[in-house]
C-alpha cells in the first residue's frame, strides 16, 4: 500500500477512506494499454475538470469515456464502482463540483464512470495526482513495476 493509501486508511469510526477503499475495490488487468492509453489521461483530465470546477466538461469526459469503444468491456463495472464511491462522497455535498456531478449522475447526463469518481476524489481529498495515479496503476496491474514504468512514460510525455 502507498503511503497515501496508508495515511487515508481508515476513518475515526474504522470504516475504509473512500479513496483507499475504491483503489482496494478495483479488479485487477492484464491489460497495461487500457490503464496507460485510456484509464489514467481520463483520471487526470477529470482532476483537472474538477480543480477548475469545470462540471459540464467532466459529465462529458464522462460520457465519453465510457462510450469509447476500447473501454466498453469495463463500462459496467466502471458505471457500477462509479455509483457506490459517488455515494459514498455524498456527505460532502457541500463540494459544489461533487454536487454538481452527482445531480449529472441521477439526472442522467452522465453514467459516473469510477474514472471520473476517481478524479473528484483526488481534487476533494488534495491527493497529490501523481501519487494517485501511481496508486491506481499498482491498484489495477498485477505488476508494480509496469505501473512504475507506466507513471514514468506518463511523465517523460508531459514534460
Amino acid at each position: 500500500m502507498s503511503d497515501t493509501a496508508s495515511t487515508l486508511g481508515n476513518l475515526p469510526t474504522g470504516v475504509s477512506h473512500p479513496y483507499t477503499a475504491l483503489l482496494k475495490s478495483l479488479p485487477r488487468v492484464a491489460d497495461r494499454v487500457l490503464v496507460e492509453a485510456i484509464e489514467l489521461p481520463v483520471i487526470a483530465t477529470a482532476w483537472r475538470h474538477t480543480i477548475a470546477n469545470e462540471s459540464r466538461e467532466l459529465a462529458a469526459l464522462d460520457q465519453a469515456t465510457l462510450s469509447n469503444p476500447h473501454f466498453s468491456i469495463h463500462a459496467d463495472i466502471s458505471r457500477k464502482l462509479g455509483h457506490e464511491f459517488l455515494n459514498r462522497l455524498l456527505p460532502l455535498r457541500d463540494t459544489r463540483i461533487l454536487r454538481r456531478h452527482a445531480e449529472a449522475v441521477k439526472n442522467g447526463d452522465a453514467p459516473g464512470s469510477h474514472l471520473i469518481v476517481f478524479g473528484l476524489m483526488l481534487a476533494v481529498f488534495s491527493v497529490p495526482p501523481r501519487q494517485a495515479l501511481l496508486d491506481y496503476a499498482q491498484a489495477r496491474l498485477p505488476d508494480a513495476d509496469s505501473a512504475s514504468a507506466i507513471i514514468g512514460n506518463l511523465l517523460d510525455r508531459a514534460a
